[in-house]
């Protein structure tokens, strides 16, 4: 297929997954809507679907803290100016009274009951005070001395209580704090001084405090603000209207702040929302393939199979969170990632799933909390390549650490009885039935894919599969070489954490394509009888290098998994058949020709692309070379084993495999221990013949 077709075909799986997702979450995150009025009957119970702020007694809330604000005052100059100028101005009124009803010789012309009652008028028409007939008497009755003095401590008190901030409540306080400076004396015949000053001042002295608008504002303001930042919640799963209630007011305020009122409109915004939100999550996921599993998007049948592993637990959120938001299905996805890519995968791809169905699930923390921690144990248990746990086992620890997390945050959160055993109850059966569907599932997925799955190699290492009974039958040389080029890999990989399992199979089937001709292989071939000695050496090259690709179209026929497609495309890489090369040189010497392309001779597969293909690659050159050579003894074998590997090495044959020198140090070590039990010479017994 044309590679640009290929792109575009991914292009256009991608940029229908975003859409699908983005339609899926709107869907799922559109809460059910209500046709409710004011003043109409609920046929339902109703609650929140979300926490959220309840704007109406939260505005209420706010509204009562404005108008409770006390107004602000501050005090006035001119004000103060004006009791200081009254007080004057009484003294000045009681003066001019008394010396215009006075004569030369110290005698009043009217009565003394004519002047107060004078005195009283004028104090109310022009002060608007009252004054009681004993002080209006002692007021123009009192010996000039004496209202000097009066006069003289009224002034100096209005003077001081006037620099403070007087209003109507404190005002009388004010003054009467400086009451004790006052003498009373002995001319005093109807109210003492200090009784006098009171209350002339507390008439005459006026509030100096006018209210500050600015201030006042902006304390309400401010009390308005802070309402507003701390709002009244409404809880998630609050019922918010009962069955029979008579929608009010604040009911419906709650119904529309919570989206919760059918208007048959499509909600843009949240549409755009969600696009945004999936689309973010998108551009992360895509990042990481591109960096990590770039290999698991070269083919659109995988991308197809890792789609469908994506979509099934989304859409199946989607019908089943109406049950419970702690419905979790994103194990699925996990147990199919961890599997097929790896553990690390498999965490990233499930919690990027989370993300995705958080909307669906109204954002429930407990739900993230215990996805979390069961993709971590599920995707560590599906994710061995070593075959430690079976579908039991992971499916028993998967639904345990969902049931422990869910019981902590119950725990932590002092849930009510019903509703832990309600989380856990769903905890536990959604992670078993999600993990279940999963496995039960591999089967599709490798039809799809044609990717390869740890029960599916060692169904395909089981000596009855067709293409090994044929190698058996047809090829024993070769079946044997791969039997022995199998327990190489295997060890050898697990040494260095590579795939032993897959390393162990490929080596299984690297050789089949040796079915094709297969006396014209060393191993096969009786004693004495070699067709290459009648042929020449461009034909016999010819076949040899030519098993890699029959071998592939074989296994391709036979539907084997890409991964051992690659290792039989990539166990002899470009390296060179030197034994016919040189051959072919010689021949061309002798018969004067030109000397042979090297190129000719060469292997026309791939070099190792993985640490599984090289270790295939090593073992079978070691192994083939080892039974050539004769060597029995595990000194002779290590020297030709780092011969052949540095020779590997020179050729370039392991750049592409992620293999470091430690690793490879790592495999000669593994090789040479596998060889030490075949070396291992076996004790003889005495012959038993004469024994009776």
């Amino acid at each position: 297929m044309n590679k640009n077709l290929i792109k575009s075909i991914k292009l256009l799986m991608l940029s229908a997954l975003l859409v699908a997702l983005v339609i899926v979450v709107y869907i799922g995150s559109s809460p059910q809507r209500f046709d409710l009025n004011i003043g109409q009957v609920s046929d339902i119970d109703i609650s929140a679907p979300r926490t959220i702020v309840d704007s109406y007694e939260t505005n209420k809330a706010a509204l009562e803290s404005k108008i409770s604000v006390k107004p602000i005052f501050v005090r006035s100059n001119e004000l103060s100016d004006t009791s200081k100028n009254r007080v004057n101005s009484f003294f000045d009124l009681c003066q001019k009274i008394r010396d215009e009803n006075m004569t030369s010789d110290g005698q009043y012309l009217d009565s003394h009951r004519s002047l107060a009652t004078q005195l009283q008028e004028q104090a109310l028409s022009t002060y608007a005070i009252e004054l009681t007939d004993d002080e209006a008497f002692q007021l123009v009755t009192a010996d000039a001395s004496l209202l000097r003095y009066i006069r003289s401590q009224s002034i100096s008190i209005a003077n001081l209580v006037i620099m403070e901030s007087l209003t109507s409540q404190n005002l009388k306080e004010e003054i009467n704090n400086y009451m004790s400076s006052v003498e009373d004396s002995e001319l005093s015949f109807y109210v003492s001084n200090q009784e006098l000053i009171l209350s002339l001042l507390t008439d005459l002295i006026l509030p100096n405090v006018v209210v500050d608008t600015d201030a006042t504002t902006f304390a309400e303001d401010q009390a308005y603000d802070h309402a507003i930042r701390n709002p009244i919640l409404i809880e998630k799963g609050t019922r918010i209207i009962s069955l029979g209630d008579v929608i009010n007011e604040h009911q419906f305020q709650m119904l529309e702040d919570l989206d919760l009122l059918e208007d048959n409109t499509f909600d843009l915004p949240m549409f755009a929302g969600i696009f945004f939100y999936m689309l973010t999550i998108f551009v992360a996921i895509s990042l990481y393939f591109v960096r990590f599993e770039s290999e698991a998007l070269s083919h659109p049948r995988d991308m197809v199979a890792i789609i469908i592993a994506f979509l099934i637990p989304i859409i199946a959120t989607l019908y089943l969170s109406d049950i419970s938001p702690l419905i979790n299905t994103v194990f699925f996805t996990t147990v199919i990632i961890a599997t097929y890519l790896g553990i690390q995968s498999g965490i990233v791809i499930s919690l990027i799933q989370v993300l995705i169905v958080l909307p669906i699930q109204n954002f429930s923390v407990e739900s993230i909390f215990v996805s979390v921690i069961g993709i971590f144990v599920c995707a560590v248990i599906a994710g061995q390549k070593r075959r430690k746990f079976n579908s039991s086992s992971l499916i028993l620890f998967t639904a345990m650490s969902c049931f422990m997390a869910s019981f902590a945050y119950s725990l932590v959160t002092k849930a009510t009885r019903f509703d832990m055993f309600s989380a856990v109850l769903w905890a536990i059966i959604s992670a078993s039935v999600s993990v279940v569907a999963a496995v039960g599932s591999m089967p599709m997925f490798e039809l799809i894919s044609n990717t390869v799955s740890p029960v599916r190699l060692i169904d395909l290492s089981q000596p009855g599969n067709p293409l090994l009974k044929r190698l058996f039958l047809e090829a024993p040389g070769t079946s044997q070489h791969s039997m022995m080029v199998a327990n190489l890999a295997d060890s050898a990989a697990e040494a260095i954490g590579a795939d032993a399992l897959l390393a162990k199979v490929g080596a299984y089937y690297h050789d089949i394509g040796k079915l094709d001709n297969p006396t014209f292989f060393t191993e096969n071939q009786q004693v004495g009888q070699n067709p290459h000695d009648t042929i020449p050496p461009e034909d016999s090259v010819a076949i040899i290098t030519a098993h890699p690709d029959y071998g592939v179209r074989l296994a391709r026929k036979s539907r084997l998994p890409n991964s051992i497609i690659r290792i039989i495309n990539e166990h002899h890489g470009s390296t060179v058949q030197t034994y016919f090369y040189h051959k072919a040189k010689t021949n061309a010497a002798q018969a004067g020709q030109l000397e042979p392309s090297i190129r000719d001779y060469q292997y026309k597969g791939e070099i190792p692309s993985s640490k599984e293909s090289a270790v295939v690659m090593l073992a079978d050159t070691c192994e083939a070379a080892l039974r050539s050579n004769g060597i029995n003894n595990i000194q002779d074998a290590e020297v030709l084993f780092r011969k052949l590997i540095k020779n590997k090495i020179d050729q370039d044959q392991l750049i592409h495999s992620g293999l470091s020198f430690n690793d490879i140090e790592t495999i000669i070590r593994a090789f040479l221990q596998v060889y030490a039990g075949y070396f291992h010479e076996r004790i003889k017994y005495p012959d038993d013949s004469n024994v009776r």
